[in-house]
């Protein structure tokens, strides 16, 4: 996972990753990442657009975008 989220930092592009909201439920997203710092992620989440920055441990999967190969 890790290596999605230096993907998307480095390359600025989104990748899709499925989260935990504070509530506990999963999300599926597509979101650039912003910042990588320590145990947090800065992310920009495409639809509906916003930022947010949330632990690293609440990012449960990570993959590319539909036609993306990385």
């Amino acid at each position: 996972m890790e290596r999605f989220l230096q993907y998307s930092l480095e390359h600025d592009k989104p990748i899709r990753l499925i989260l935990t909201e504070e509530d506990g439920r999963l999300r599926q997203v597509s979101a650039a990442v912003e910042k990588l710092e320590g145990n947090m992620v800065s992310l920009y989440i495409l639809r509906p657009p916003r930022r947010i920055t949330i632990p690293a441990d609440r990012i449960l999967a990570a993959s590319y975008m539909p036609k993306d190969e990385g």
